[in-house]
């Protein structure tokens, strides 16, 4: 069915972290002219992202998010039951980075930790099993981290992902509540399209080989490697253009959401003009679908929580707000949730 309803587990905490280096997109070596790259810009809604130095990882990326958010909170390392390490981009193929983050924490041995392997419908997902483990109140207090270095393995000659994809990691504090409101999920998976959106080699498929690590111009101006992601834009974009909202109006009509009641509709930041139709289809103003991607572009999975650390921060530290979310993407996946927001604590934003 896809339907999924998690109960008695708040939102409780957001915190962000990104790389302090900016790199513009006017200023990319492969465009003709300004022209054609403040084009880019304008189709994409994105200016600039923030790009990681050589040898950062998402967990690099991550902890001081996690220790700043943990002291916001008053939490206790050793008090965190349970973390989902949400990332395409892990340090390892083994072992997991959640066990790694676990020892470099200090969580307890007994705590329950996991990567998730998801992309850009990966906080949703995340979300959902993070709920669905907690609500039970066996465990407490959770986080859902979500991780990416996406530039590590996009090919800097590549025009048609460079100027798209930003570094950032997030995380989610979840706490145990029995007054909690539910968080309503829709979630879909067509693993026919998995080809939209895939890496050919590093995996067990396709093992590494010199060969594979060669550059090869594929097309002017699109230059990759074997082990460089490949996006078919126009395979994503008839996707997400198509099942995010029909997914969306699923969800207010299965939950009986009233669309009038919700305060913000949070993207996955994918492109301007992706979601400006989404919005437009569930017929919502402006206002209450914030962007973020003019200045971090598109993080696959910390897309939705970076938006709500660095645009509705302040909104969310006060008061309750209802909320509507929706990540789509690599897989092909995409999920949608309905939850509330109450007085959480939402950290400034880390650069590092």
């Amino acid at each position: 069915m896809g339907y999924l309803t998690t109960r008695n587990v708040k939102i409780v905490g957001l915190s962000a972290c990104v790389p302090k280096r900016i790199e513009e997109n006017i200023d990319l070596p492969f465009f003709v002219d300004q022209a054609e790259a403040e084009k880019v810009v304008a189709s994409t809604g994105i200016a600039r992202k923030r790009v990681c130095e050589d040898g950062v990882t998402g967990s690099d990326l991550a902890k001081p998010a996690i220790v700043r958010l943990l002291a916001d909170l008053g939490w206790s390392a050793d008090s965190v039951d349970c973390l989902f390490y949400v990332s395409m981009t892990r340090d390892y193929i083994a072992p997991q980075t959640a066990c790694i983050l676990q020892h470099e924490l200090g969580l307890s041995e007994s705590a329950f930790v996991m990567d998730l392997p998801l992309g850009c419908s990966g906080w949703v997902y995340g979300m959902s099993v993070a709920g669905s483990m907690m609500q039970t109140g066996q465990m407490k207090r959770g986080l859902v981290i979500c991780a990416e270095t996406n530039t590590k393995n996009r090919n800097k000659k590549d025009r048609g992902v460079r100027p798209l994809f930003g570094d950032a990691a997030t995380v989610t504090a979840l706490e145990y509540d029995v007054s909690a409101k539910p968080m309503n999920f829709v979630l879909n998976v067509d693993g026919s399209g998995w080809k939209a959106v895939h890496m050919p080699y590093g995996g067990m498929r396709n093992p590494t080989t010199p060969e594979c690590l060669v550059e090869v111009e594929i097309e002017p101006g699109v230059v990759r490697k074997g082990t460089d992601m490949i996006v078919n834009g126009m395979d994503v974009f008839s996707f997400a253009i198509k099942r995010p909202p029909q997914q969306l109006k699923d969800l207010v009509e299965h939950f009986n959401v009233d669309l009038a009641s919700v305060d913000y509709l949070l993207l996955h930041q994918a492109n301007k003009f992706i979601d400006e139709k989404i919005r437009r289809s569930l017929k919502l103003p402006p206002e209450k679908v914030p962007y973020s991607m003019q200045d971090f572009g598109n993080v696959t999975n910390a897309s939705i929580p970076l938006v709500m650390v660095t645009q509705i921060g302040e909104v969310l530290r006060n008061g309750a707000k209802h909320c509507l979310a929706c990540g789509f993407g690599v897989g092909l996946a995409w999920g949608s949730v309905e939850f509330y927001v109450k007085n959480a604590i939402v950290s400034d934003l880390m650069e590092v």
